[in-house]
């Protein structure tokens, strides 16, 4: 029961996507909990009334479903009524929007924003509704000069919902690819969905900052003259696109240097040492985009190059054709080390065209590199639903 609750929690409460877990997964019983179960109110409620069977879990989320209803629109009514009133005392509002890159944007435009104003982001991957509205009803009062917001979305309509919620003055949007293909249906979707964050700022007169240098924005949006642009340079290394992103809004918002100390992200191509190895964690998230910097990256080192990955989740039937395509970009890597067999790895190994290493949880990957003197990429580590 504990297992199922757990899967139901990571999926978002979503009944649809719990079954098809399931009927991929009957025979589980045992997570490696990657990220523990969260004793929510919800989530006590829910095993409660299921009485440790857990098909009457989905009985337990149909009698929650009014209170939810209820809920929402009561918090988006409250969160509004704060923000409208914080702002009398000259409050602003970034939202960002996108399907990669928005939490390592958020933490370098908060270090560079403070250096000169007092500012509040959300925390970690607080990028829905109600994620937002504890930051909001916890922290936010009217000492705040900025507020900046990651928005997360799986489907059209839900950024524009937090956009009429909280009120952004301005918006970033930092790439769209296929990264949640599978939930949007299409790319098309996720284009229009990801975008919402702009066109409520446009539609209030606000301004926007945008990568122009992902085609999937920069056709849709090039010609506007409230929209900057950034993301068509140069980079030595990934996270630079990220950074200059930032500095841009910093500098419409009045800040043109850099802090003495910048903290990067963690989990974000951290180069660490573990004994005659050199460690490139990027296991934070991965994307198409971030992929292929990752591996290009990886193959600026001189020494035995070798990957490490599950592949790359939520790309629906176009999943085996996407990682075929990035399978091809470890032509010169020594060492391909898959995690599981399915679709995703699969493509990679097809891709690859040579031998592969398939090993079952990350933590066999150190005793599987071949050579000592190695530098290994961890790209991406999977939530136990998948």
């Amino acid at each position: 029961m504990i297992t199922h609750l757990h899967i139901l929690q990571l999926e978002e409460y979503d009944p649809i996507r719990f079954l098809r877990w399931w009927v991929k997964n009957i025979f589980v019983t045992k997570l490696q909990n990657k990220k523990p179960l969260v004793w929510t109110p919800k989530t006590k409620f829910i095993y409660c009334l299921s009485f440790g069977f857990w098909p009457l879990m989905f009985l337990a989320l149909l009698f929650l479903k009014p209170y939810e209803i209820v809920n929402r629109i009561t918090t988006k009514n409250n969160m509004r009524k704060k923000i409208l009133k914080l702002k009398q005392s000259g409050l602003k509002v970034i939202a960002i929007s996108g399907s990669y890159g928005k939490t390592s944007v958020k933490e370098y435009l908060y270090q560079i924003l403070k250096t000169k104003y007092k500012v509040l982001r959300t925390p970690g991957n607080f990028n829905t509704l109600f994620g937002i509205a504890k930051v909001v009803e916890w922290e936010l009062d009217e000492s705040y000069d900025y507020f900046i917001v990651e928005m997360g979305s799986y489907k059209i309509g839900e950024t524009a919902e937090l956009c009429e919620t909280y009120l952004p003055d301005y918006a970033m949007l930092t790439g769209i690819n296929e990264q949640h293909l599978e939930r949007f249906g299409s790319l098309e979707n996720e284009i229009k969905g990801e975008s919402e964050s702009v066109e409520y700022v446009l539609s209030s007169e606000g301004k926007a900052v945008i990568n122009i240098g992902n085609p999937n924005i920069s056709k849709k949006y090039l010609s506007n003259l409230r929209i900057v642009g950034y993301g068509t340079g140069t980079y030595t290394h990934p996270r630079e696109q990220n950074l200059e992103g930032a500095m841009v809004m910093a500098k419409i918002l009045g800040v043109h240097k850099l802090p003495k100390e910048l903290k990067n992200p963690i989990h974000r191509l951290s180069l660490l040492s573990r004994g005659d190895m050199t460690i490139i964690d990027d296991a934070y998230s991965s994307n198409t985009d971030g992929f292929a910097a990752a591996v290009k990256y990886l193959k600026s080192f001189k020494t035995w190059k070798v990957i490490v990955t599950p592949g790359i989740p939520e790309l629906g039937s176009e999943t085996y054709a996407i990682h075929k395509k990035l399978g091809a970009l470890l032509n010169d890597i020594d060492q391909v080390i898959l995690v599981g067999k399915n679709d995703r790895t699969r493509g990679l190994a097809d891709g690859y065209g040579k031998e592969v290493s398939y090993i079952d949880k990350v933590t066999d990957a150190i005793g599987a590199v071949e050579k000592k003197n190695a530098v290994v990429l961890f790209e991406n580590d999977l939530p136990d639903n998948y």
